[in-house]
């Protein structure tokens, strides 16, 4: 059953828009997940794309196993990670981890100031994205994607 929302939820914009995010979050993660193991099995790709889908994927795993840990220790008051590590992680290409892991564990999601970091830094990667899209890596991920041909 679903639960009832507050007048402030269903005036802010935001909601909707995190709901969808965080399925382009989970899509991306394994888009990226699945790019590198057609990278790693014989797919021809640019070292930038690999790398930075290796970044992608390493480090939201990375961000998943730090935000849990750090919710349990502030459930537990116990000393946390810093709120730099966090951010650095999602600087490194982590920022789908850390976006699923901030909704799943409920964590770092009512400090504005860390949130706006936090977006500022997906609005950023989102803007690397979109340029090397549009400057040569789409033909890159589309052959990944759906070709079957070995690297020479």
């Amino acid at each position: 059953m679903a639960r009832n929302r507050t007048w402030l939820e269903w005036l802010n914009p935001f909601t909707r828009l995190q709901r969808g995010f965080t399925v382009f979050a989970v899509v991306w993660f394994a888009a990226a997940l699945y790019m590198l193991y057609r990278a790693f099995t014989g797919i021809q790709m640019p070292a930038t794309l690999a790398i930075y889908l290796l970044g992608t994927v390493a480090c939201s795993l990375l961000a998943v196993v730090f935000y849990g840990i750090d919710k349990r220790r502030a459930v537990r008051d116990m000393p946390r990670i810093s709120e730099r590590t966090l951010h650095l992680l999602s600087v490194c290409g982590g920022w789908p981890g850390a976006h699923l892991a901030r909704m799943v564990f409920r964590h770092k999601t009512q400090k504005v100031s860390f949130r706006i970091l936090f977006w500022v830094i997906v609005i950023l990667h989102l803007l690397i994205i979109g340029y090397c899209m549009l400057f040569g890596w789409w033909e890159d991920a589309v052959r990944a994607f759906f070709t079957s041909q070995k690297a020479k």
